[in-house]
């Protein structure tokens, strides 16, 4: 999807570039490939519904990018008074608050919760937020679609666990982990390095990507567009 270490301009002011986006044909700096990202998180977390009025968060911690979705979110949040983030997590990837709590605002207050064998809608439920923010980057959400089709489980693509009433946003569905990488330093932000789920299926998804870097981007829409089916068919016979 993009290639690192390279040469050329950035598009946008001329210096040296951390980045090719295959993708979208540009070079960009790390300066003004920060800006890109956050733009395209806003564009997500306004397209999945918004951060809403409620003053707390939940966010699922998961995947490979979650220090760099809370640095992310901070800015987006930006001076609104009175926030709470709780990190929901499973007892053995508890996140490293002490890694985390000197970057945030003292206008932003975080804790962290254990799922303790309930579900996510209930966990979230229970903070009080009516939000529930996760993690994954396109890869992690391209390689969950490629995966069900693999392995003939196709409809798993279509039938999530029921969150309702709870609104769930993901804003790095659009973002490549390794631009996110590549942002880090910039950011002040610690690099993440965590196994892959299912390394052949990442493996498999990496070589198509090699010569056609749409291909993630693709796969997220084939689900979009089987779940706008679904939810079509069951209006109509419902």
């Amino acid at each position: 999807m993009s290639v690192i270490h390279t040469r050329e301009p950035c598009v946008r002011c001329r210096a040296p570039s951390v980045i090719h986006q295959r993708y979208s044909g540009r070079y960009l700096c790390a300066v003004h490939l920060a800006a890109d990202v956050l733009v395209r998180v806003k564009r997500s977390i306004r397209l999945d519904g918004g951060l809403g009025k409620r003053p707390v968060l939940a966010i699922v911690w998961e995947g490979q990018a979650c220090l760099s979705l809370l640095s992310i979110l901070v800015q987006v949040i930006g001076t609104r008074p009175g926030m709470e983030l709780v990190l929901l997590h499973n007892g053995c990837d508890s996140p490293e608050v002490s890694k985390i709590l000197p970057q945030l605002p003292s206008t932003i207050i975080i804790r962290t919760e254990e799922i303790q064998g309930r579900s996510i809608r209930d966990s979230v439920l229970m903070t009080g937020a009516d939000r529930m923010i996760r993690c994954t980057t396109l890869d992690e959400e391209a390689e969950q679609v490629l995966g069900s089709l693999l392995s003939g489980s196709w409809t798993s693509i279509l039938h999530g666990p029921d969150l309702s009433p709870v609104l769930c946003l993901r804003p790095f569905r659009e973002i490549p982990l390794d631009e996110l990488r590549r942002i880090a330093p910039e950011m002040n932000i610690p690099i993440e390095n965590e196994a892959y789920p299912d390394p052949d299926v990442h493996t498999f998804l990496s070589s198509l990507t090699r010569n056609h870097p749409s291909v993630p981007f693709s796969l997220i829409r084939y689900q979009d567009r089987l779940c706008d089916l679904e939810k079509n068919h069951l209006h109509r016979t419902g």
